[in-house]
């Protein structure tokens, strides 16, 4: 039997699947069944086979050094330079790589951490931590993973490629690949798995050979077609990269490099195999002249020349690592990038404006674009997460193509649209898609209960509201599936924002956002609301009087017009719909949830203000201040979003046809601003965070909470007409 820690870590390799695994015999023997997909996976020697698809490549795991003899061959010889033993050369270079990965990790604690090491072989990497307390080697070698077992029993392996690695989110606090990736055909798509199977605070190593090394010239010739019949290679596929193909890879999964180091000189191979220096030197010789480099390694091995121009360039970096101070020429050369990416924004927002509302089309069509964008975000990350959004100008928090780090908290409020939409379209990949959304929640949760606030590249810190959001998602979730492990993290977390409340007074002075003022966050009670709705259906009277104590210290906050104090995220004369609207939203539920009427009617004199400000065409200002005066001419389309559902929610309740007419135009003009016809800026179903799209809120951006309430709104819609 699986240890069941490790179990738990495992999925369903398939991409498009990843559903949890579960053991059971057949035929007497111990297999891995798929929950979700049903694919059936053999298990060897306590050795997971986890490949997808292997129906249809049954042998793909059968590779040169896979063979018996070559793989018993391998692990020997590997085994020996644990000891210190073997031949000067290949105790050299052993020792050389892991030297230089240890300059990288040295100031890293990897004490009681899991490591994944990606390509382990025999698992001499994994043998260096000791301190470690889980470690996970995956290798497509099935006999040599076999021969490590034997060694070394208490480490967990796996059988299975790294481009489809077969682990859940954010699982490892370290992952590294050792000389790997020179013989992938794909090696952007292990890099993009290994930053998903690390934690958002872990570190993602890599040891390739380098391409701005001499070698690499030596290779080619030796390679090339007039010389490899006479002098072979030894690998029909063997590619080298750099210290730029790495920062690519890096800028796309948005991982910040954090420090390189060199190991090895190639001059082993273009100079000393020339002369046969390994075969007719004395291995006393040898040892003396590999220890002189492996010291020369050791002294200059971190210098920023060396470190990227050696045989094998060393890298280490991280999600969450601090962003490295730009030259002042990098500075230059950004801000001119920037610059020219603004003016064809410009220029897009232009023509978006004059040729959009041309294909405007119907409701259902709309619905399906955004969910479809919301497909698209989730897409582009490493991880399950959502994208926050993608930019038309490139920022530090954006990749080349403009899209950014997911988001925990709007990855969490995102999943109850996706479980709505998915009954509505019937679609059962959306189920999926949310479930894997909820779990990425669970497994970047702080223990506490807390979430992450902002998106997963900032520092980690703890938010009131963030956590309410995800508290939304898996409460959801838990609904849909009754599967408990949603339920005890939401209560969890609850507890948490209960017990972080300030002198049970219904607010939150401490744990709010970073970005945000402690003395505005009168929105929070749109964050409490999941709390109460659990606290309803559970009998958890606590949670109840939470969303009380809340509501009453929300409504103490409004005046006389209607307007709420410290609903924005700071302290000003005006506020941001976007946060009136979550005020107002939450406000709302929490008078349903609890049958109050005096929440209601607060939160009907707050929405009757944002009303009085909508013109015909649907178009509500960004910003109002307390007599619900226009302070900004950009509209935030997140906010119309939100002000639409509440008015639905409103005229469900009582019948007045206003308020549904009010929905009707928020839609109708969203509809106008959803990008309809151009696929190449945001992507079709994008909403941004303003109109003009160079508005206040969220300039030339399209966000993923703006999508989510628009498909929110439609929903809501359909269920009135």
């Amino acid at each position: 039997m699986l240890d069941e820690k490790f179990l738990n870590m495992l999925c369903c390799p398939k991409r498009f699947c990843r559903g949890d695994l579960e053991e059971s015999a057949e035929n007497e023997e111990s297999i891995l069944k798929c929950k979700n997909c049903g694919d059936k996976y053999s298990i060897k020697e306590g050795i997971p086979i986890l490949f997808p698809n292997i129906k249809y490549s049954s042998n793909i795991h059968r590779r040169h050094w896979d063979l018996e003899m070559n793989a018993k061959s391998y692990a020997k010889k590997y085994n020996s330079y644990l000891k210190k033993q073997g031949s000067a050369w290949g105790l050299y270079t052993h020792l050389s790589e892991l030297e230089a990965i240890n300059k990288l990790t040295k100031d890293i604690d990897l004490s009681g951490k899991t490591i994944i090491d990606a390509g382990c072989g025999n698992g001499r990497l994994l043998s260096a931590y000791p301190e470690a307390k889980n470690k996970i080697g995956i290798d497509t070698s099935l006999s040599l993973l076999e021969e490590t077992k034997k060694r070394e029993p208490s480490f967990w392996l796996i059988c299975g490629q790294l481009e489809d690695m077969p682990f859940k989110d954010c699982i490892a606090d370290f992952s590294i690949s050792i000389r790997v990736f020179q013989h992938l055909q794909a090696p952007e798509h292990a890099f993009s798995e290994m930053v998903r199977v690390t934690k958002p605070s872990g570190y993602i190593s890599l040891e390739v050979y380098n391409k701005f090394n001499l070698k690499e010239l030596y290779k080619k010739f030796r390679m090339s077609k007039l010389i490899k019949n006479r002098w072979p290679w030894g690998l029909d596929y063997d590619r080298y990269y750099s210290y730029r193909e790495i920062e690519k890879w890096c800028g796309d999964n948005f991982v910040k490099p954090i420090k390189y180091s060199g190991a090895g000189w190639g001059i082993y191979f273009y100079f000393f195999e020339v002369i046969q220096f390994r075969r007719f030197a004395p291995q006393w010789f040898q040892k003396i002249v590999f220890n002189f480099f492996l010291y020369l390694e050791r002294i200059i091995g971190l210098w920023p020349f060396f470190s990227k121009t050696m045989e094998k360039i060393c890298f280490i970096g991280s999600i969450q690592a601090k962003e490295k101070n730009r030259t002042f020429f990098k500075k230059i050369s950004d801000r001119l990038k920037s610059v020219r990416k603004e003016k064809k924004a410009k220029e897009f927002e232009k023509k978006f404006e004059n040729r959009n509302y041309c294909y405007i089309r119907d409701d259902m069509y709309h619905l399906k674009s955004s969910i479809d964008w919301i497909k698209k975000a989730q897409d582009n990350t490493a991880d399950a997460g959502v994208s926050r959004g993608v930019s038309l100008i490139s920022s530090l928090k954006s990749n080349s193509r403009g899209w950014q780090p997911s988001y925990p908290e709007t990855t969490g409020y995102i999943i109850p649209t996706i479980l709505k939409a998915a009954d509505m379209l019937d679609d059962y990949d959306l189920l999926r898609r949310a479930k894997l959304m909820a779990d990425w929640e669970l497994s970047i949760i702080f223990r506490d209960g807390a979430v992450h606030g902002g998106n997963i590249g900032v520092k980690s810190n703890c938010a009131v509201f963030d956590t309410g959001q995800v508290i939304r998602g898996l409460y959801a979730i838990y609904k849909k599936t009754n599967e408990k492990k949603y339920l005890d993290v939401a209560i969890k977390s609850s507890n948490w924002i209960l017990n972080n409340e300030n002198a049970r007074k219904g607010n939150w002075t401490e744990n709010n956002a970073s970005s945000v003022d402690s003395s505005t966050t009168t929105y929070n009670i749109y964050a409490i609301a999941p709390i109460i709705e659990m606290g309803v259906d559970i009998g958890n009277s606590e949670f109840k009087e939470l969303g009380r104590r809340a509501a009453e210290f929300t409504v103490s906050m409004q005046n006389d017009s209607g307007w709420f104090e410290g609903a924005d995220f700071k302290k000003t004369d005006s506020a941001l719909l976007h946060t009136i609207a979550y005020t107002i939203d939450g406000l709302w539920d929490v008078g349903i949830l609890l049958d109050e009427e005096k929440f209601l009617n607060s939160a009907k004199k707050g929405l009757d203000g944002v009303l009085s400000q909508m013109n015909d065409r649907g178009f509500i200002p960004g910003r109002m201040d307390s007599d619900w005066n226009a302070s900004a001419d950009w509209a935030c389309l997140t906010s119309i979003a939100q002000i639409g559902v509440a008015c639905v929610k409103v005229y469900k309740k009582g019948g007045n046809k206003k308020y549904l007419e009010a929905a009707l135009k928020a839609k109708d003009f969203l509809k106008t601003c959803q990008n309809n016809f151009n696929d190449e800026h945001g992507g079709l179903g994008a909403l941004w965070g303003s109109w003009p799209i160079s508005g206040g809120y969220g300039k030339y951006e399209a966000l993923n909470w703006a999508v989510k309430y628009f498909a929110d709104l439609l929903i809501a819609l359909r269920s009135v007409n």
